[in-house]
């Protein structure tokens, strides 16, 4: 069979693998092609860019986001060197999927819009979307998109008016009404086989709920993202949503159902299941065990999130062991994790951490960390009262950061806040850190007088 017909048999079955969600067939197929490409002089007929971006979300798809990252960055470089403006933001938007630093995500945006002009209706929404971010910065891109979007009726782009709305919903403490928006975003992306976003919203309504304190609704609403990612096939979103699962049977201390949990990933893309790993057998007595399961840093990639989860989880761990000086350098990593604005890591990823930010912590870092929690305060009306990436409540190292200012006052709300929510979601562990945290106040008021 002749080149080009053999080259277009294999683009043909990845596209059809790629309707079926059969990720990893699609990759097999378009490698095949694109091997038969680089040995044609002519190409064998094919659009090698648009191979590579199919490549490379096929790749996302299946979690390997280094080798998707290489495959996009790819294509995105030939498009370059032909000035096709157009192949160039069809593979920007699919590598903006791929999480890394907001700033090179939105340099990313920004050449490809402007390599871009008004050639395609679709692609210009899609790319205005994803620099709508932050809000209070990008309210002008989003309009420029839902307008394009009502113009032609690009559903998958409007239905982020749906999503957005429940964040706001979340941000007012309207819970119930926002994961219904949420649910209902969820079946319009599902609908236009948008499979990322739709199962995306689905875990965000979950790890929300989670972090408003409301464990058995966001268990479930993380378990149905869960089962949906898993139904097409994205293995990472599938394992996110399985962690924030396991967040909950950790802090209620269920750690037989954690392993249950573990065994049933389809992947081992997200480093949460060996911090699980690590914490359960830390809280079974077995240390050494534990300080095996410890983390490289290089497992978050450049994603500041994930990089400052690692150190975080590793400033504690051992700090817990006695290694007091190893902690104190992973905890200055953690402080020196580049978040540019964004202040929430610093309350979210510190539970992890607490002993080790208590006892070696410095007054700024105590300081941040206090005022990274009253900004979420003014950002979303109901508490937090769980860290959703880690199975911990907040309300210790809240209570703690008080203690180490001389907030008294706050941190005995914090602490009897933290133990009424804790006795009643069942997370023994972390209520008797809150009553150890009480003991602690009244001791220092009757030092003081």
């Amino acid at each position: 069979m002749p080149e080009r017909d053999t080259a277009e048999e294999h683009r043909k079955a990845a596209e059809a693998a790629e309707t079926a969600t059969q990720w990893r067939e699609a990759v097999d197929e378009y490698e095949a092609c694109l091997s038969i490409v680089a040995q044609a002089p002519d190409d064998a007929g094919q659009d090698e860019v648009a191979l590579l971006t199919g490549l490379g979300r096929c790749y996302w798809n299946l979690a390997e986001a280094r080798t998707a990252w290489r495959t996009l960055r790819r294509a995105i470089s030939l498009t370059k060197e032909s000035g096709d403006g157009v192949a160039q933001a069809r593979a920007t938007v699919e590598i903006l999927h791929i999480w890394g630093p907001p700033e090179r995500h939105k340099m990313m945006a920004e050449e490809a819009l402007a390599a871009l002009g008004d050639s395609d209706a679709y692609l210009k929404a899609r790319l205005l979307l994803d620099l709508a971010w932050p809000e209070d910065e990008g309210q002008s891109n989003y309009d420029q998109a839902i307008s394009i979007a009502e113009e032609h009726g690009f559903e998958d782009v409007l239905a982020s008016r749906i999503q957005r709305k429940a964040w706001k919903l979340f941000e007012e403490g309207d819970i119930d009404e926002g994961i219904r928006l949420f649910e209902q975003a969820h079946t319009s992306y599902a609908n236009q086989k948008v499979y990322h976003v739709a199962g995306g919203v689905l875990r965000g309504a979950g790890f929300n709920t989670l972090q408003a304190g409301r464990l058995d609704e966001g268990y479930r609403l993380a378990e149905r993202s869960f089962e949906y990612t898993a139904n097409v096939n994205l293995l990472f979103g599938a394992q996110l949503a399985l962690m924030d699962m396991i967040g909950v049977a950790f802090v209620r201390g269920d750690f037989e159902h954690c392993e249950e949990l573990l065994a049933s990933s389809p992947g081992d893309s997200d480093f949460r299941a060996d911090c699980y790993r690590m914490w359960i057998a830390e809280a079974r007595g077995d240390v050494d065990g534990a300080m095996r399961l410890m983390i490289d840093p290089d497992r978050g990639g450049k994603a500041p999130t994930a990089v400052g989860q690692i150190h975080a989880t590793s400033a504690g761990m051992l700090y817990r062991t006695g290694k007091h000086d190893a902690a104190a350098r992973a905890l200055q990593a953690w402080v020196d994790v580049d978040r540019g604005s964004d202040t929430e890591p610093y309350w979210m990823e510190a539970p992890a951490a607490m002993e080790c930010i208590l006892a070696l912590g410095d007054e700024t870092l105590h300081r941040t960390i206090y005022d990274a929690f009253t900004r979420q305060d003014e950002i979303v009306r109901s508490p937090a009262r769980f860290s959703t990436l880690q199975g911990r409540a907040v309300a210790p190292t809240r209570g703690g950061v008080c203690v180490k200012l001389g907030l008294l006052d706050e941190a005995e709300r914090h602490y009897g806040e933290g133990l009424a929510w804790c006795e009643q979601e069942g997370c023994d562990r972390d209520a008797e850190l809150c009553r150890g945290g009480l003991d602690e106040v009244v001791k220092l008021r009757d030092a003081t007088n």
